[in-house]
């Protein structure tokens, strides 16, 4: 006669396997938590931007237009740095010549509408495309050396556009390229806050999904390890070639952008201490992340204008203290001790924060 199973015998596989089961389903259960706060926070983030200028008409009163000038600006830079992280961060191409493209976009917009008196949308369509043909100009025999080789000879081509940029303004006898013939609807702070912002947020979605999609994984596949990914069969020259022109493309239209928002170019847009903000905001951000981008924008944008808040002279007792004179060395200091407790970025806040809340639930439940 059969003996039948016992209850232990019954239950102990299903019992055993159970931490396997529950082993694979972390993982994706982890994924999905993090996409979902990913996707919060977006909406956080968009909901935040819509509100703003009313808080700052309640807050600021008659200088609320002012006040939303300088966010603006802060919109710019995040296109710029997003751009500078797509080639640096995700393509590994230390690429220094992105202020080249900022700046001769923000002329051509400038010389189409105020010279040429064409339409600004004209314009600006011209600067984009006119930036991602210079990055393919400058891409291809710049795929012939990597590393600092390239950082210098890109960081040459800003030196010298801004060379003859500088040099165009002088021969027509200018300061500055005033940018006239702009929309109407552009003069007004709050439309333009609200015109750039659409803007950043579309570019953020489309680099989102652009990052996820085979072309992101390719340049991920190439900054991990060239050698294997030409081995797996991606081309490096081709995919190399779209993060230069792609780049040059984003930091261009920053650049027409800037020009609206200043209405005027000027030649120090391409220079070494434009293309050293540039890197510096993903680096302080984070490379290879699309909120290192945003957060390092911020704080390398934001920053300055914080610090020209402080009254000055401070006075400390008897003592007299010209912050004036010391912010561009504050602004140094405060950058290098955001790279010392952040090595890896700003970024890396919201993976230590989680970082925390995982220890602290896992010791909760250990404990209980």
């Amino acid at each position: 006669m059969t003996q039948k199973p016992t209850m232990d015998q019954v239950s102990g596989p299903d019992v055993a396997a159970q931490p396997e089961v529950e082993s694979r389903r972390k993982p994706g259960l982890i994924l999905q938590l993090k996409n979902q706060r990913n996707w919060l926070g977006s909406i956080c983030g968009i909901l935040a931007l819509i509100v703003l200028p009313q808080v700052y008409d309640q807050f600021f009163g008659s200088s609320s237009a002012f006040q939303l000038h300088r966010i603006s600006l802060i919109g710019i830079f995040i296109l710029a740095a997003l751009a500078q992280n797509i080639l640096t961060g995700y393509a590994a191409q230390p690429s220094l010549g992105n202020a080249a493209f900022f700046g001769v976009s923000a002329y051509i917009l400038t010389w189409l509408s105020s010279d040429l008196g064409q339409p600004y949308w004209i314009g600006i369509l011209v600067a984009v495309l006119v930036s991602a043909l210079l990055g393919v100009l400058v891409g291809s025999p710049a795929l012939r050396i990597s590393g600092a080789h390239l950082a210098v000879a890109t960081l040459g081509l800003v030196t010298t556009v801004g060379t003859l940029l500088n040099y165009w303004d002088t021969t027509a006898g200018r300061q500055n390229y005033d940018l006239s013939n702009l929309p109407d609807f552009l003069n007004d702070d709050h439309t333009l806050y609200y015109f750039i912002f659409a803007i950043v947020v579309c570019l953020l979605f489309l680099s989102y999904h652009l990052l996820h999609s085979r072309v992101g994984r390719a340049w991920i596949a190439i900054r991990d390890n060239e050698t294997a990914a030409e081995a797996f069969g991606i081309n490096l020259t081709k995919y190399k070639l779209q993060a230069f022109v792609i780049s040059a493309a984003m930091t261009g239209l920053a650049g027409a952008l800037y020009a609206t928002w200043a209405t005027t170019a000027s030649s120090s847009m391409s220079s070494a201490d434009q293309t050293i903000a540039f890197l510096a905001m993903i680096v302080v951000g984070g490379l290879g992340s699309l909120t290192g981008s945003v957060l390092g924008a911020i704080f390398v944008g934001f920053l300055p204008v914080l610090l020209g808040q402080l009254p000055s002279p401070m006075l400390i007792g008897t003592f007299q203290l010209q912050i004036s004179t010391l912010i561009t060395g504050i602004y140094g200091l405060l950058l290098l001790l955001v790279l010392i407790f952040f090595p890896s970025g700003l970024s890396s806040l919201g993976a230590r924060a989680g970082n925390w809340l995982q220890r602290n639930c896992s010791g909760e439940e250990q404990h209980g």
